[in-house]
């Protein structure tokens, strides 16, 4: 190398290695040259390509960017509609129509129900408000006509031992509701017996409606035997309208003895 001596002579050499051109030694090789080593290229990164992407030019950027928005707009829109859509499963079940009502009447309770609690011993009075639902059932305007009474006992009945009880309701012919009510047409009859209660229609009769009596049973029955109806026997009543005394009245008798008359209203035996 130039600059470097001879080791020998001390001769400045032009070039390292080789003789010296004064003493003839043979000089060492110099060291190489320095040199500046070169970049090494820049690392990839994994799954890409080491080419440069092409520059996209602002134009095409700029008419790309309708299309985008258009196809955005669209996916939003089917996204709404497919929620929006009924689903098979949450439907409204379809509506079932009533069954048709049937034009048929109801068939009435049993007409011969009285219920009766204790057969062996019938107040005739307290079953009365329910065989006037079944006379009012037969005719809207039914009004009573008559109660009869056998085998009456302290103003019960037993019906277990051949003791009975039968009502009469009639028609009016004229609205009204006291005494001088008039009753024509047919009559219905409900009759409580040891075999159940039967109820039928009678023959037509005139006669006259009787309101409902104050004077109950076993008052006229006491009445009675008070003047002379024989106590302990077996006692038959009836309760309607007298048309001697023009109002309705019990008869109370018993076998062999002559009738008692009281008033229905009053429990007042009624002679003259």
């Amino acid at each position: 190398m130039a600059g470097e001596s001879c080791w020998q002579c001390g001769t400045v050499l032009s070039a390292s290695g080789g003789r010296c051109p004064m003493c003839g030694a043979e000089q060492p090789p110099g060291p190489a040259p320095k040199t500046s080593p070169a970049p090494a290229p820049a690392p990839v990164p994994f799954g890409r390509s080491a080419r440069p992407a092409p520059e996209t030019p602002p134009s095409a950027s700029k008419k790309a960017l309708p299309w985008v928005v258009l196809a955005v707009g669209l996916l939003a829109i089917g996204v709404v509609a497919v929620l929006l859509a009924p689903h098979p499963d949450k439907a409204a079940p379809p509506s079932v129509a009533p069954p048709p009502k049937s034009s048929a009447p109801i068939a009435p309770p049993d007409p011969n129900d009285m219920h009766v609690a204790d057969p062996t011993r019938v107040d005739p009075l307290e079953v009365l408000p329910r065989a006037r639902e079944r006379a009012l059932a037969w005719q809207k305007d039914a009004a009573l006509v008559s109660i009869r009474a056998e085998g009456v006992a302290f103003g019960r009945v037993n019906l277990t031992t051949g003791g009975s009880v039968e009502y009469t309701f009639g028609k009016r012919t004229a609205p009204g509701f006291g005494p001088t009510a008039r009753i024509s047409g047919k009559r219905l009859r409900i009759a409580l017996g040891a075999s159940g209660t039967t109820v039928d229609e009678q023959p037509a009769r005139d006669g006259a409606a009787a309101a409902d009596p104050t004077c109950q049973l076993e008052d006229a029955e006491s009445k009675a035997e008070a003047a002379g109806v024989k106590a302990g026997s077996p006692i038959s009543a009836t309760y309607e309208v007298s048309e001697k005394y023009k109002k309705a009245v019990w008869r109370i008798w018993a076998e062999g003895r002559q009738a008692r008359t009281v008033d229905g209203w009053s429990c007042v035996i009624l002679v003259r």
